[in-house]
């Protein structure tokens, strides 16, 4: 018996979450390797997504308020992986984006993740880790369209 567009809705909806738990339990990524909490990477994370955020588009993109979004970025403006800058068409506005050090945090980051993705993936076979791979993929484009994440190459490359 074939399942419903709805139930096939409905197992993925389940299976998020629970694969995001367990990849976090059985192969967690220590934010701690950057001297960064995991919301302070988050935060940097989001703040790499496009030329500049303003601190309202920043917690927006977090999911969390304005005064939140503010202390994490100043813990990371303190580190220097975050840089405060005037907005040039109008001077009221501060836009922030990831210095230097910033982008190499998010790139040790994302390269740990990798590292811990292929360990999670290592007993399946290359033809079902390329179709996990476009699955995700179209995942990511029917929830994001076609906005690049924090820090993908996508983004990098722009």
């Amino acid at each position: 018996m074939s399942r419903t567009r709805e139930e096939d809705i409905a197992l993925v909806a389940e299976a998020l979450p629970q694969v995001m738990m367990a990849l976090m339990s059985r192969h967690p990524v220590q934010a701690g390797d950057w001297d960064m909490t995991m919301a302070q990477m988050r935060a940097l994370m989001a703040a790499g997504w496009g030329p500049g955020c303003t601190m309202g588009e920043l917690a927006s993109r977090l999911g969390i308020g304005v005064s939140a979004a503010t202390g994490l970025v100043d813990k990371l403006v303190e580190r220097g992986a975050l840089v405060r800058e005037s907005d040039p068409a109008d001077r009221r506005v501060v836009r922030v984006r990831m210095s230097p050090a910033g982008i190499q945090a998010g790139q040790e980051y994302q390269a740990a993740q990798v590292r811990h993705m292929a360990a999670a993936l290592s007993s399946l076979s290359d033809r079902q880790v390329r179709l996990v791979a476009e699955a995700a993929g179209l995942l990511l484009r029917a929830v994001a369209g076609d906005q690049p994440g924090p820090c993908s190459r996508q983004a990098q490359r722009e």
